[in-house]
Order: structure tokens, then sequence, then C-alpha cells
């Protein structure tokens, strides 16, 4: 994932902790809007809204969104597509992707960091928590952090996490690995020989920079089709 990306998704997370784990000034308020389609998520036209919920990121890629009410938390866990923190950070609904989607979901859980356009869907998931969100714990592109006992040194543990392509088309959840990307570019035959011909074309930094090029020859092939002539809901 691009750095700036991540960085954006930690500080949303040390945002969301310092507001409901200390003091919060009367004006300072979270709010979350929830939807149910892809064409309310593209329009930004929000179906619900909660004001200040308990939000739990047990990483910045897996979110949870509760209140005081049993009966809410299940819709909010079960009934919505996606949520958006203001107009610029997205979440896609592991539920909604388990009942409409085959391929890599079973292992999902809470909300996930969407990125989305009129024809192009992905989202970024996986990971451990995490305690460090210091830049110094990139390494090669990936996230670690620190954790260490007493005693011993401190020691830097591995994030995990990969993208993720939604394909409309074929009601799929893909996880991009070589074979997918491979897959993918097909339509783009003079990225797909760029690529086949890398040396490490399996290697993940090689793999993540020619997803995001597909994606970018994706979201402005005219003839590709628009998400909203693909799903029902």
């Amino acid at each position: 994932m691009e750095k700036s990306i991540f960085y954006k998704l930690m500080a949303l997370v040390v945002a969301m902790c310092s507001l409901h784990c200390g003091a919060v000034e009367p004006e300072d308020h979270d709010t979350v809007y929830f939807y149910n389609t892809w064409e309310q998520m593209l329009y930004f036209e929000p179906v619900s809204m909660l004001r200040d919920p308990f939000i739990y990121a047990q990483t910045p890629l897996q979110i949870f969104f509760e209140i005081e009410d049993e009966k809410w938390n299940s819709v909010i866990d079960h009934d919505f597509l996606g949520a958006s923190m203001g107009d610029s950070i997205w979440y896609v609904n592991s539920n909604y992707l388990k009942k409409h989607f085959d391929g890599d979901v079973n292992l999902l859980k809470g909300y996930i960091p969407l990125y989305f356009n009129e024809k192009v869907a992905y989202f970024t998931y996986g990971g451990y928590p995490y305690r460090d969100y210091s830049e110094e714990n990139f390494y090669n592109g990936k996230l670690h952090y620190s954790m260490s006992k007493i005693g011993q040194p401190r020691s830097l543990i591995q994030i995990n996490w990969n993208y993720y392509y939604i394909d409309f088309e074929h009601h799929k959840v893909l996880k991009v690995k070589h074979a997918v990307l491979s897959a993918l570019l097909r339509d783009y035959y003079d990225l797909q020989v760029r690529y086949e011909g890398m040396m490490d074309y399996k290697k993940e930094d090689i793999v993540e920079y020619y997803f995001l090029k597909f994606v970018e020859r994706a979201s402005t092939d005219v003839m590709r089709p628009y998400i909203l002539d693909l799903v029902k809901v």
C-alpha cells in the first residue's frame, strides 16, 4: 500500500483513540455515515448516521462501530454495505462482502478501508494489533510494530496486509497475488507484458506497483463498465 494511505489510516486511528479514550470538548464529535447501496456510496447519499459512536480499531484495517444499543449494533454489523468518516475515509462491511461475493471473503471481519471510483473498487486487509505508529517503523513498504518484555530488547513484528480486488462482473473478491494480477492485466497487454517480464514479478512491491497501475488504467478505460451497471445493491 502507498505509505500516504497508511499514514491517513493511522492518523484516523490515533484521532479516534484520543476522542474516545480521553476528555472530549462538547463541540468535538465523530460522525459516521452508513450506506445501503453503491449508488449511495458513489454520490455520498447516506441512509443513516451516528454521532460519537464507540469506534474500536484493532488495526487500521479492521474497524468496529458500536453504540449502547444491541439492536442497532446488529444493524451496523449486518445490514449496511459500507460507512464513511466524512467524505474521504471509506469502509466496506465485511458481512456485506460475505453475503454478495465469493472468493477470498471468509476471513474478513469488521469494516475495512475501501478505495473506489465509478469503475473500480478495492480494499486493504490483514495485519495484527500494533503499538507504534511512527514513520520509522516502515520497512520495505510494510508497517511493523515494536514490543518488548521486561529485560528483553524490543523487536519488530511485521503487519501483513494485502490488496483485495472486488470483481463485480463475476461476484468475487480476489486477493491480489501475482496470478490474480496477471489475469487482471489481460485487458491491458502492455502492462501485462511489462509486469510478467519483471524478474521479481512475485515480490510484493512489484505486485503493488502494477496493481495500482491497473487501477489507474481501468479507472479511465472508456470500454470498462461502470460499477452501477454491474450491481443490484
